[in-house]
């Protein structure tokens, strides 16, 4: 059942998504523990966005590592560059949404640097599927897993902004 390594990686996305969940759970009906929700939630987002972007590294070293000859144009050497230097910009954002939440007390502010993280990588790597720098069964696992992702951290970020949980 989980030989296939995909299999695998969507068993292990799905749970991934349970420290995203208990902690919305938790904003949207206990108030009392919303502040410490917030924080988990905040701090566990910033990890995968830091984690979603090594994956790019992967990408681009995968081929590297053990070029074939001729395999590698120029234009894929740049391609490998590129995802490189992408692989950082997630964690970089993840950073400053947990700087923003322990230095400025703005969860809402940090929530909002966390969707736009999502966002913007999972749309990235829609356009690398277009160059051939990702395969097409992890952008749909990475659309599924995000979606749902961003769904939470929407439904937090309107409980915190509406006053509906103060904590």
């Amino acid at each position: 059942m989980f030989r296939n390594p995909f299999t695998v990686a969507v068993g292990l996305s799905v749970a991934g998504l349970i420290p995203f969940l208990i902690p919305a759970l938790l904003v949207l009906l206990d108030p009392v523990d919303t502040p410490i929700a917030v924080q988990v939630l905040i701090s566990y987002g910033a990890v995968i966005l830091s984690f979603i972007g090594a994956v790019h590294w992967g990408f681009a070293l995968r081929d590297t590592a053990h070029p074939l000859p001729g395999a590698m144009t120029p234009t894929m050497l740049g391609y490998e560059r590129q995802l490189l230097l992408f692989g950082v910009v997630p964690a970089l954002l993840g950073w400053v949404a947990l700087l923003v939440m322990i230095h400025f007390n703005l969860p809402g502010l940090s929530i909002a640097l966390l969707l736009a993280g999502f966002f913007l990588t999972v749309v990235t790597e829609t356009i690398g599927k277009g160059r051939g720098l990702v395969a097409g069964n992890y952008l749909v696992l990475r659309w599924a897993v995000s979606i749902v992702v961003m769904l939470v951290l929407l439904l937090v970020l309107f409980g915190l902004l509406s006053g509906m949980r103060l904590g």
